[in-house]
């Protein structure tokens, strides 16, 4: 079969010349033209989203991983492509247009319901990546037909690896680190590798095998002989690397005899040869999606302020006057806030008890967590929520409270049905983008020794859990709609001390 020019479409007789000229363009120029268009108004659509991408892979977080899918993507579609066409070249315009549309539909509400119901947890999810999957896998049905999209279902589905959360895992699993972020990043690698080498399963085990083989070697030469190398560079170089060096091998190895010539095969023409249909109904949800603004992380990032002394891992906080240090405890947390973090817990008691805060006039202990990361937007990535795996704890909208003429923190209220109790908390955070320290306290309703308080985990388990409720019962269940600030003139008064103790001012 060849491609031979195609007929003018009913209803495009005012533009009959120029419909004409497109369909007798190669079907090579036509395909790269659809192409184009998907590409720029996916851009077009999300581009505050890819901005975002762009900042967390400059601060050196986790979610910079995403670059490496669409690449290993585009290269597994080329080695699909040079596969037999099996599909028929025929094509249900109905058909491509009605399920274009329920994707584009379902895009646009992850925008408009899911974004703004999980955006404290907006880092750790991206669901608006999942709405651009969306939007470019029915902007192809649109464009290209439903039959050509399902013969390259493998590497649609291969694309949704750009959702992190099971990326966050497998990288907490392996402990943390650039080494484990680029061992995670070499199973896109291995799961690219399988599908180019399909459809049997045997070939595509194998070329797993040797994918992971070749990244981990590469991984290995950068984590002993290039230790400070960027975290994108072990996140890419090694998957994109294993990916490349075993398709090569297969094409070489399937061309055994034969000319290596990339472009050896004869183009089919396109199934769907009638896109003006699906033009305008990309570009409406496009001008749509782009309206949509993303979640705030602002409120979890280090202030536009540097710390008042230096900064270092593992450093305590100097008690204020008044109150003496009872414990310190130290809990690594360097899978979650990059090699060499701690959370230092300060238990720390008043000297003598104030009526104001304690009916019985009993001294109140207050815990200080504070950590010092050199991957400071981490912070943003896990939020404190995250960090004590709170899933069954209502919280407050957060209060602003000016601590001195540079510090503002944010308070909560917290009713935690886990502990028992009521508490408030108080947080800021200083440093810069190459290191920052998140200092936390906290206050319990609870005023005997012993009363438990929120315990650190570096799992993210805990907080599926809390995901699943969110979805299917909204914000309103984990939200507390009046809240309690028993202890907030005390978290306000100790936190102008605590600052003016580091900073050696009177508060």
């Amino acid at each position: 079969m060849t491609a031979g020019p195609a007929t003018v479409e009913d209803g495009d007789a005012a533009d009959v010349s120029f419909a004409q000229r497109y369909y007798n363009l190669h079907p090579v120029y036509r395909l790269v033209l659809r192409w184009a268009f998907i590409i720029a108004t996916t851009a077009v659509a999300f581009h505050q989203s890819l901005l975002s991408l762009v900042e967390v892979t400059r601060n050196g977080s986790l979610g910079g991983f995403v670059w490496t899918v669409p690449v290993a993507a585009v290269l597994v579609a080329f080695a699909v492509a040079r596969r037999r066409r099996t599909e028929l070249p025929i094509h249900d315009r109905q058909t491509d247009i009605i399920v274009g549309l329920m994707g584009m539909g379902v895009a646009i509400m992850i925008q408009w319901v899911l974004l703004p119901r999980y955006d404290l947890y907006f880092l750790l999810l991206r669901l608006d990546l999942i709405a651009m999957w969306l939007f470019a896998t029915s902007s192809a049905v649109l464009l290209f037909g439903l039959r050509p999209v399902i013969r390259f279902a493998w590497v649609w589905g291969m694309l949704l690896l750009v959702f992190p959360l099971p990326y966050y895992l497998a990288v907490l699993t392996f402990g943390g680190g650039k080494t484990a972020a680029g061992a995670a990043t070499l199973l896109i690698a291995g799961l690219g590798a399988g599908i180019a080498f399909g459809p049997s399963y045997r070939r595509g085990a194998i070329a797993s095998l040797a994918a992971w083989v070749v990244g981990f070697a590469v991984l290995g030469v950068i984590t002993f002989f290039v230790p400070t190398a960027a975290l994108w560079e072990y996140q890419q170089v090694p998957a994109l690397t294993a990916l490349s060096v075993v398709g090569a091998i297969g094409y070489f190895m399937a061309r055994r005899g034969q000319p290596k010539k990339v472009l050896d095969r004869k183009v089919e023409p396109l199934a769907a040869k009638q896109v003006w249909a699906g033009l305008p109904l990309v570009l409406v949800c496009t001008l749509a999606l782009a309206q949509f603004q993303l979640p705030s992380t602002d409120g979890e990032a280090p202030a536009p302020r540097s710390s008042p002394y230096p900064l270092r891992q593992e450093m305590p906080m100097v008690a204020p006057p008044g109150w003496t240090i009872q414990g310190t405890l130290k809990f690594p947390v360097s899978r979650m806030f990059g090699p060499g973090a701690v959370l230092v817990r300060q238990q720390i008691t008043a000297d003598v008890g104030n009526p104001r805060w304690d009916k019985f006039s009993r001294p109140r202990t207050l815990v200080v967590d504070s950590t010092v990361s050199t991957r400071p937007y981490a912070f943003r990535t896990f939020p404190t929520r995250v960090l004590y795996g709170l899933t069954s704890a209502r919280i407050s909208e957060p209060q602003l409270v000016q601590l001195s003429r540079d510090v503002e923190a944010r308070m909560i209220s917290v009713v935690d049905d886990d502990l028992l109790v009521t508490w408030n908390s108080l947080e800021f955070v200083w440093g810069d983008d190459e290191l920052a320290q998140r200092v936390t306290v906290f206050a319990v309703d609870n005023h005997e020794p012993g009363a438990p308080f929120p315990e650190p985990t570096q799992s993210l388990l805990p907080s599926i859990s809390t995901l699943l409720t969110l979805l299917f019962r909204g914000n309103d269940v984990l939200f507390q709609e009046a809240p309690t600030w028993k202890d907030a003139a005390l978290l306000t008064t100790f936190g102008r001390a605590l600052i003016a103790a580091q900073t050696g001012d009177s508060p």
